[in-house]
């Protein structure tokens, strides 16, 4: 028998004939990829308006980071599937009309309502543009918001804020308690004065009735300029405490307002932790970035298709205390044991 060795040549023949045929479908594969990623649907872009009373939010602000944290956790990324549409009234509330008209003729997605003011304005702009509430309203069924918390039966559903005499009646014995007896509260006031005296005024003048404190005010401050003559009547009338209602423009200026209030030698009480931070002495009330992120929630809900009629409007369930020990020792204020080991936050 005899072997015949493999020609050579021939080798290199059929492996060039190999290498023509790969390089030529790696070419077409290669001309392929760009149409193939062409043809990729592009991601959906949401637009969704938000209606403030106040200033427009800051990166800075806590309660507007745990709603976008929220939205990020859900897969909603603005600059990437989502735009926000700021419309601040900047205390301006006679432009809220006008704000909510703009947003609704933007066709946006969705409108977000900061806060109870801006609730009517919303209402009247649009009835069929999903409208989520984050503490839009302490009575959205005595408001005309919704039918009924299980069911809101229209486009608005979200959270509301609660105004009730037990959560002032709190928020003001921890206050007596804490400025040893203090027999008058000022109420500093910055929103629509219409809400204070049907939604507020009513619960409060309840929880002082009960405890015996002499309610003045409310003082209202619409603008940062207000601030400066607000404190300054107040102190010529000896005011010791306040209760501050924060919906529009106290909460983004928060460090200003307790730098006065310590100025002034007068202990400020808020429903805000972040106040308290700022250098207020207390706070008592909800969590509200735990408000806001779970108002990511209904926004998400609603993108991917939900009836925000059938979607249940979620009242505050969590609620803080907190004390600014450094703030009580400046003002000459001892703050019994008790409320300390009471308080979910002490700040020294």
């Amino acid at each position: 028998m005899i072997f015949r060795l493999p020609d050579p040549r021939a080798a290199s023949r059929v492996a060039a004939i190999h290498r023509r045929h790969l390089m030529a479908m790696f070419a077409g594969a290669g001309a392929a990829w760009p149409f193939a990623a062409a043809a990729q649907p592009a991601e959906r872009i949401y637009r969704v308006g938000v209606l403030y009373p106040g200033y427009r939010a800051s990166t800075g602000s806590p309660t507007w980071e745990a709603f976008e944290q929220g939205l990020r956790e859900l897969g909603l990324i603005e600059g990437r599937n989502l735009t926000f549409e700021w419309r601040p009234a900047e205390g301006k509330y006679e432009r809220l009309p006008a704000l909510a008209a703009e947003l609704v003729a933007m066709k946006v997605h969705l409108i977000v309502v900061i806060a109870p003011g801006p609730m009517q304005a919303a209402k009247a702009a649009t009835r069929t543009i999903p409208t989520v509430m984050i503490a839009g309203s302490a009575d959205p069924i005595g408001e005309g918001l919704i039918a009924s918390y299980a069911r809101p039966g229209g486009n608005i559903t979200g959270l509301t804020h609660e105004a009730s005499p037990e959560r002032f009646g709190k928020q003001l014995q921890v206050l007596r308690e804490a400025v040893k007896g203090v027999p008058r509260v000022t109420i500093l006031w910055d929103l629509d004065m219409q809400l204070y005296r049907k939604t507020y005024a009513p619960a409060l003048e309840q929880a002082a009735g009960q405890l015996g404190i002499e309610l003045q005010g409310p003082v209202q401050v619409l603008t940062p300029e207000d601030f400066e003559p607000a404190f300054a009547r107040m102190a010529e009338k000896r005011t010791e405490a306040i209760l501050a209602f924060a919906g529009s423009v106290l909460f983004p200026n928060r460090a200003r307002v307790a730098a006065l209030a310590l100025r002034h030698r007068i202990a400020l009480m808020t429903a805000f932790r972040e106040f308290t931070h700022a250098g207020g002495l207390l706070s008592y009330g909800p969590n509200f970035p735990a408000i806001y992120r779970r108002a990511a929630y209904y926004v998400d809900r609603i993108l991917k298709g939900a009836d925000p009629a059938e979607l249940p409007v979620e009242q505050p369930t969590k609620y803080d205390f907190a004390i600014n020990l450094k703030t009580a020792k400046a003002l000459g204020i001892d703050i019994p044991l008790y409320l300390l080991t009471r308080a979910d936050e002490v700040i020294e």
